[in-house]
């Protein structure tokens, strides 16, 4: 096989290949660079949801990320339910807020075992209250968050 050299003069390989004009070497280095400028500069996918910050994520919002329980995301007067919930936190039943036609009950179903806090109950029919927040289900006569 003949080794193929660079020949300065006329821009010649000096084998079987046809050489390259000054214009065309030019208008490949144009595009090679024009490539890796459209090539993305991060990773991952940017539409992706960004976690919250801790001590941010309000009354009867999820408190799950990837799927695990995360309950520094709860705002500080508020603790993560067992299933996925920051509920606000009570001492009493009358510390928990009311909702038109359906119980409310003070639990201990906090992930932090020194919180009790409030859950609401399923009415006859089986729903739960709308809060504003996430959507609850009833589970056992409890309306609990979906983990």
């Amino acid at each position: 096989m003949q080794a193929e050299t660079l020949q300065q003069q006329n821009f010649s390989t000096g084998g079987i290949a046809l050489p390259y004009s000054p214009a065309m070497r030019m208008t490949l280095r144009i595009l090679s660079l024009s490539l890796l400028t459209s090539i993305p500069a991060a990773c991952g996918d940017d539409a992706e949801p960004t976690r919250p910050a801790d001590g941010t994520v309000k009354v009867w919002e999820s408190c799950v990320w990837d799927g695990q329980l995360v309950p520094e995301l709860c705002e500080a007067s508020l603790s993560c339910s067992s299933h996925g919930v920051c509920s606000p936190t009570c001492e009493t039943l009358d510390s928990c807020p009311t909702f038109d036609g359906f119980m409310i009950e003070c639990s201990s179903e906090a992930v932090d075992p020194e919180a009790s806090i409030c859950v609401p109950m399923c009415n006859s029919t089986n729903e739960c209250p709308k809060t504003g927040g996430v959507e609850l289900s009833c589970y056992h006569f409890s309306c609990i968050g979906d983990l």
